[in-house]
């Protein structure tokens, strides 16, 4: 397997070259339209990237490793973000976190199985996660499990007819 510190090396280089080379300049309206809709999947890839790596670490050796206090501090020394920003990507790798089974050691699957699914795929970033997520995470034991479960579905169903479809 590639290094994946290798592979976002190479991601910088590139954009170090693009940015470098005022490429953007000539650009047609056109151009720029298609280039900004790539860079919002480049975007949500990286994003999808900190989570994941947040979310497959370990809560306590990840950060201390560094010297840190905590995930939201080694998030906000590595990724130069506040403690705002830092806190956003801490929730969603609570979110989409996969445990593991203590007796056979199989990865289990994550709170919100198909969003992960659809971060990982470049669909949805850290917002939309969190969004959708959010009221239901949030409510915390106050909603029951099969309660939350239905809550996507009930949600599009109060959306359909609120705008009439």
């Amino acid at each position: 397997m590639t290094n994946p510190a290798a592979v976002l090396d190479r991601v910088v280089t590139a954009l170090d070259q693009l940015l470098g080379a005022d490429a953007l300049m000539s650009l047609t309206d056109a151009e720029r339209r298609v280039l900004l809709s790539t860079a919002g999947e480049v975007m949500r890839r990286v994003e999808a990237t900190i989570i994941e790596t947040v979310a497959t670490g370990d809560p306590v050796d990840l950060p201390n490793g560094a010297g840190c206090r905590n995930v939201n501090e080694l998030l906000q020394r590595t990724l130069r973000v506040d403690s705002r920003g830092a806190a956003r990507f801490v929730k969603a790798g609570k979110v989409v976190r996969r445990d593991v089974d203590f007796t056979s050691g199989e990865s289990l699957p994550a709170r919100w199985p198909v969003l992960r699914r659809v971060m990982l795929d470049g669909a949805v970033g850290t917002d939309g996660l969190l969004a959708a997520t959010g009221p239901i995470e949030s409510a915390g034991d106050r909603i029951g499990a099969t309660d939350a479960r239905r809550a996507p579905r009930v949600r599009r169903q109060l959306v359909g007819r609120c705008s009439g479809r």
